[in-house]
């Protein structure tokens, strides 16, 4: 082991699993909107800035595809959303 004290989750009260469990659930969530930001700026950037970065700001040309490229993304995404909304409903 790496000599961190094992924690018996048996022990522990049911509050405190409730706890523990939504700790867990919100750090997955963290991980997840994280993982989703980075693909996001990799495609965004793979897609937009085609040069090289010439200076400590994006050209107008890049900056306004970046921002399309985001605004398609969470249009799409959104659209997913309601569509599965629509499905549970």
């Amino acid at each position: 082991m790496d000599g961190q004290p094992q924690i018996d989750l048996d022990k522990l009260s049911l509050s405190d699993r409730k706890e523990l469990n939504q700790f867990l659930q919100n750090e997955t969530q963290k991980s997840t909107i994280q993982q989703t930001v980075h693909h996001l700026s990799e495609i965004c950037f793979k897609k937009c800035i085609t040069g090289g970065i010439s200076g400590s700001q994006l050209s107008s040309k890049e900056e306004a595809c970046s921002q399309n490229c985001v605004d398609r993304w969470m249009d799409a995404n959104l659209s997913i959303l309601k569509h599965l909304e629509s499905l549970r409903n």
